[in-house]
């Protein structure tokens, strides 16, 4: 049994050395990959690339509910999703990390949801961050020589392509903070599986109006490599905010997020 579940991109594999692997079997099919098995900042984890071993899911073909429910399986009752993003905002530059506690969602036709049948429920997802998680990431991350936002809110493509410069300009004037195309989808399924889920995100580029955000970087609309390169280039960094976070998060079984569906289902009986 893991006490956390980490879901992120391949370049984890360089974080922590596997103790073996476990393929689950879900209800909702088979995650991107076997669940990697670890002791890391002296907790049990079990962790999922959400891209596949090789990125051969993009972001609207990732299974997100197996993913998700691999992890419930082995145990883990509260996820740590890690995810790159790219600044919307004047105020983000590449290389802050964000700790994000609201996104605004956009993408479409992707697998989304347990809820597709009769009898679901209508998931709350006013705050749909683990607060209790937030917080303790939050306290473990306040001592970092890093540039840390605490609250954040990131606007969700569906992907795969890039934003036009129209778009990125239109969300900008929302308020939001970064662009990303899977971190909503993954918060969702996680609430409708009553898991405790945080965020921790990485700003590797200015999206496609560095113009604006950014003039003296001189940098191009990003592409895929450029933010494959960035990262790769600030691995110790990322390790280093991942391992700390990891290190504070503590499991809670009175947390409000394992009754977030308390009220929301259609029909009261036989919904367990």
């Amino acid at each position: 049994m893991i006490d956390l579940g980490i879901i992120g991109g391949t370049g984890f594999y360089k974080f922590f050395e596997s103790t073996g692997e476990r393929i689950v079997e879900t209800p909702y099919g088979e995650p991107s990959a076997p669940v990697t098995l670890a002791t890391w900042g002296g907790k049990r984890i079990g962790f999922i690339p959400r891209h596949g071993l090789h990125h051969e899911y993009l972001p609207h073909r990732v299974p997100y509910p197996a993913n998700v429910a691999a992890l419930k399986e082995l145990g883990a009752r509260q996820i740590l999703g890690f995810n790159v993003v790219g600044s919307l905002s004047e105020h983000v530059s590449k290389g802050h990390f964000l700790l994000i506690d609201q996104f605004i969602d956009l993408t479409w036709g992707r697998d989304w949801t347990i809820f597709d049948r009769a009898n679901g429920a209508h998931a709350d997802l006013a705050d749909p961050y683990c607060g209790r998680l937030r917080a303790q990431a939050i306290e473990a991350l306040s001592d970092s020589p890093e540039v840390v936002h605490p609250k954040a809110t990131a606007l969700i493509i569906n992907g795969p392509k890039f934003q036009t410069k129209a778009e990125s300009r239109l969300y900008n004037s929302w308020g939001a903070d970064v662009i990303n195309m899977t971190q909503s989808t993954e918060a969702t399924v996680a609430r409708e599986m009553e898991l405790c889920y945080v965020n921790l995100s990485f700003c590797t580029d200015y999206g496609v109006i560095s113009e604006d955000l950014a003039p003296e970087s001189g940098d191009p609309p990003v592409r895929h490599r450029d933010v494959v390169a960035y990262f790769n280039d600030n691995v110790a960094r990322v390790e280093a905010a991942v391992r700390a976070t990891v290190a504070a998060l503590e499991d809670d079984a009175e947390c409000g997020c394992r009754s977030a569906l308390e009220g929301c289902w259609l029909n009261t009986e036989g919904h367990r």
